[in-house]
């Protein structure tokens, strides 16, 4: 989180004036809720560290990789014991308990990794300039249903009142963005 914050305050100087200051705005509203926002980490780390103690850091580790594959070793807790060694019981438990509670993810999160995916799986690596790309075809992206159908984010957040196409935001000209696609989608033309 502190990494985040830095890149923030990094960005604030290398934006326009106008940006920089909705910039500072997250960076100041992330640094003044950081106290609150891992505090789940610690309880967990506290629970980790005190099965580490107790079992060792392999025995975590296998708990751990037993846990990841909770859909397939049996999803209730008791099931994961139940293929323990019985004298790990107690601080498993307390481990499995611990990591049963602690939120693992946001739709926001979800949301980024779903549209991050089919490009990483082809190209295995995300450049800085290949993920601003993708941050504007996704920010300027109509939704064709749901909640949102008919909005882009930009368009839900008040920073943008009529769509327009996501190439144009680029800087090509309108005729040239606005041509019908007939071989690719626009996110097919991006991963491409």
């Amino acid at each position: 989180m502190e990494t985040v914050l830095d890149l923030l305050e990094e960005l604030v100087q290398a934006t326009p004036l106008a940006v920089g200051h909705e910039v500072l705005k997250v960076s100041k509203q992330v640094r003044l809720a950081l106290p609150a926002l891992l505090y789940f980490a610690q309880e967990l780390e506290t629970t980790q560290q005190v099965a580490s103690a107790a079992l060792g850091e392999e025995a975590v580790g296998l708990i751990g990789w037993a846990w990841q594959r909770r859909t397939l070793l049996g999803k209730q807790p008791q099931h994961l014991l139940a293929g323990l060694n019985p004298t790990w019981h107690e601080p498993a438990e307390r481990l499995l308990e611990a990591w049963q509670r602690a939120a693992r993810a946001s739709s926001v999160v979800e949301n980024w990794h779903s549209i991050l995916r089919p490009h990483l799986a082809v190209h295995r690596s995300l450049s800085a300039g290949l993920l601003a790309v993708l941050a504007v075809w996704h920010n300027h992206r109509v939704a064709p249903r749901g909640v949102h159908e008919g909005l882009s984010p930009l368009q839900r957040s008040g920073t943008a009142k009529a769509d327009h196409d996501w190439l144009v935001a680029l800087g090509y000209p309108p005729q040239l963005a606005r041509q019908p696609q007939t071989v690719f989608t626009d996110k097919e033309r991006l991963i491409a």
